[in-house]
């Protein structure tokens, strides 16, 4: 039996407002970010002691907005993307950080005919390209350990003119269209988890943080293969479909290659890439995943192959950043492991190696791209030996399309991190105090915790059985 409408007694349907308040909460928030973000930029000089509370208070206004964010609606796509401009260009006139200010000076001696991987900047040969950015530079005494492809992309930003004056304008370009990208994927209400992110407004609109660089290729690949193949029933519709030639097998080549350009910036994701080029062989036959396994690999090894031959690189000096040890990272299990037992393994090989292990497991075990990159991700910042800002916006791969809550409260926890320049102001030397480090670990463990018992449950979102 059909019930009437519920109606008032002023005869009107009283649900009728309900898409008016649909905009309340998405307009505050993006006052908040807004007024947080600006408000930012007085207090960025985190050098000054002083600063580090107001720089904190201004983070609470873009994480609350944040917050609220969350109940936004889907279709405001025009509001998510104009705030997440104006916020990106707000905090840009932040002085750059150590990463920007090293790409650029290894871009330019490169432009000048010296290799970056053999001459450090404080060599005396490059005194004469110290300016004004000189000061900027960390790690003088260290040659260049980043991969080739992403000198290869500052490289190429340096035949265009003096990137130091417009690069971080490249980078909110890119971030943007990652934004579009997540939200013509899921919508707005899923895209404000990483455009409204205060973590990401910071670390690439303020300290140029190049991260959306390797991160939208990265998510291009994962789009194209979450929506055309894992939507669709999987790898074994390949095989249905006519194989790796067919339009379906085109665009697992075209997802591998867009996946394989973002591995040739960040090594990081690699097994990423690994776990298409398994369930493509294991599902589809060899001519399949060798064809996957060329289309992936071909940006890393031709960049490899090319610097390895012209620049001369050691390819053990290309380790991740986040396998190297560094004063100014913080960590997990290395941390728990060297605070107990001092004399512990401290060398980033032994984790990296782990690392492998658990992923060649988890390829093997997770039959979905999206669960096996969370559980790989989730692993990988467990066990690395320095844990960047920067780090947690892998997550962003799947956080935003599965809004899984370790990349939203990682994004949130992580900006007790800053919180070390009152540390430094008073001591004069860059230590991470176990106080700072339980802020930034404990709630990012309570969502890995989240998201580990509700992936398990069968009717839930993130189990695919084909």
């Amino acid at each position: 039996m059909r019930h009437p409408p519920l109606i008032s007694s002023s005869g009107k349907n009283p649900f009728y407002r309900t898409k008016r308040r649909d905009y309340v909460l998405p307009f505050l928030a993006a006052a908040l970010v807004l007024v947080g973000s600006f408000r930012l930029v007085s207090f960025a000089d985190l050098s000054d002691a002083d600063n580090v509370s107001k720089f904190q208070i201004s983070f609470g206004f873009i994480a609350l907005g944040y917050l609220l964010s969350w109940h936004f609606a889907k279709r405001l796509i025009w509001l998510m993307l104009l705030v997440s401009l104006v916020a990106r260009i707000a905090v840009s006139p932040i002085e750059s950080g150590d990463t920007l200010n090293r790409r650029l000076w290894d871009s330019r001696i490169f432009a000048a005919e010296h290799n970056p991987y053999e001459l450090a900047p404080s060599d005396e040969r490059l005194e004469a390209y110290r300016d004004a950015n000189w000061e900027g530079l960390t790690d003088r005494d260290k040659t260049s350990s980043y991969l080739p492809g992403m000198l290869w992309f500052y490289s190429a930003m340096d035949t265009l003119g003096d990137p130091s004056k417009w690069m971080k304008s490249v980078l909110i370009v890119a971030d943007l269209l990652l934004c579009l990208l997540f939200a013509l994927r899921f919508g707005a209400d899923r895209a404000t988890l990483y455009a409204w992110n205060p973590l990401v407004i910071y670390l690439v609109g303020g300290l140029g943080v190049d991260a959306p660089i390797y991160l939208l290729p990265l998510v291009g690949g994962y789009l194209i293969w979450d929506f055309w193949i894992d939507q669709k029933g999987g790898v074994s519709v390949i095989s249905a479909s006519g194989g790796i030639g067919s339009a379906i097998g085109q665009m697992v080549c075209v997802s591998a290659l867009l996946m394989g350009i973002g591995v040739s910036m960040n090594l990081i994701a690699l097994p990423i890439l690994l776990w298409v080029v398994w369930h493509v062989l294991r599902r589809s036959g060899i001519r399949a995943g060798l064809v996957t396994l060329v289309f992936g690999l071909s940006p890393l090894v031709l960049s490899l192959m090319w610097a390895s031959i012209s620049l001369n690189l050691d390819l053990s000096s290309v380790i991740p950043p986040e396998f190297q040890l560094s004063d100014r990272g913080v960590s997990l299990i290395p941390g728990i492991l060297s605070f107990l037992f001092p004399s512990s393994l401290s060398h980033g090989l032994w984790y990296l190696t782990l690392l492998g292990l658990g992923a060649l497991l988890m390829i093997h075990r997770c039959e979905s791209i999206e669960r096996f990159s969370s559980f790989y991700l989730i692993w990988m910042i467990a066990l690395a030996t320095a844990v960047f800002p920067w780090t947690i916006l892998l997550l962003a791969i799947v956080g935003v399309g599965h809004g899984n809550y370790v990349f939203r409260i990682g994004s949130l926890s992580y900006f007790a991190y800053f919180s070390v320049y009152r540390v430094l102001g008073d001591t004069g030397s860059w230590e991470v105090p176990w106080t700072v480090q339980a802020l930034v670990w404990i709630p990012l463990l309570l969502a890995a915790l989240h998201y580990t018992i509700g992936s398990r449950h069968r009717d839930g979102f993130y189990v695919h059985h084909f």
